[in-house]
């Protein structure tokens, strides 16, 4: 007797499509491996996406267009419980919270590799933003310099420059001192 085997039983979800700049889009290929991704809270985009589905009322929308999109499915267990609420405002909190995460990254990224050689901080974007096929047409080079010179003090306060205990590496070493 051979037995038979009950068919999936399909699952509900929501798939919210998320305006997005440029860079942001071409950022969330390489970081989450393509477009789309069911959100949960196991990965920072996923937690993110969550995280954004309540209303959010101190959010106010810029006038900037976005071309690109960014789907994530929401499944029922998620919106069930927390409910679902697609605004515009939701949207662009999206784009800034990931936008933000892709300049510090950056930003950090440019400090840890050429901390010895002011110099080199435009070489190290550029292979950054290459890394990402990030070209001048998504974000301008020049607004990011600009951005990270700003801020960068801020970043080099931020950073630990002390040994976790119980270590020989001295972490100093590799950190910018003032």
């Amino acid at each position: 007797m051979s037995q038979i085997t009950p068919p999936e039983i399909a699952s509900c979800s929501v798939t919210q499509n998320i305006p997005v700049a440029n860079h942001v889009y071409k950022y969330l290929l390489v970081i989450c491996g393509s477009d789309y991704i069911i959100a949960n809270r196991s990965t920072y985009i996923g937690s993110l996406v969550l995280s954004i589905q309540g209303r959010n009322y101190d959010v106010r929308c810029t006038k900037k267009k976005f071309t690109k999109v960014f789907r994530a499915e929401v499944s029922e267990t998620y919106y069930s419980k927390t409910g679902l609420v697609i605004t515009k405002e939701n949207a662009q909190l999206f784009n800034d919270q990931v936008d933000k995460k892709f300049r510090e990254e950056l930003f950090r990224n440019m400090l840890i590799n050429d901390h010895l050689n002011e110099k080199l901080f435009l070489q190290s974007m550029r292979r950054y933003l290459d890394f990402f096929n990030i070209d001048e047409e998504d974000i301008k080079i020049e607004t990011l310099y600009r951005d990270f010179k700003r801020k960068k003090d801020e970043i080099l306060s931020n950073f630990n420059t002390v040994s976790p205990s119980g270590t020989k590496c001295e972490v100093s070493q590799f950190v910018p001192q003032k």
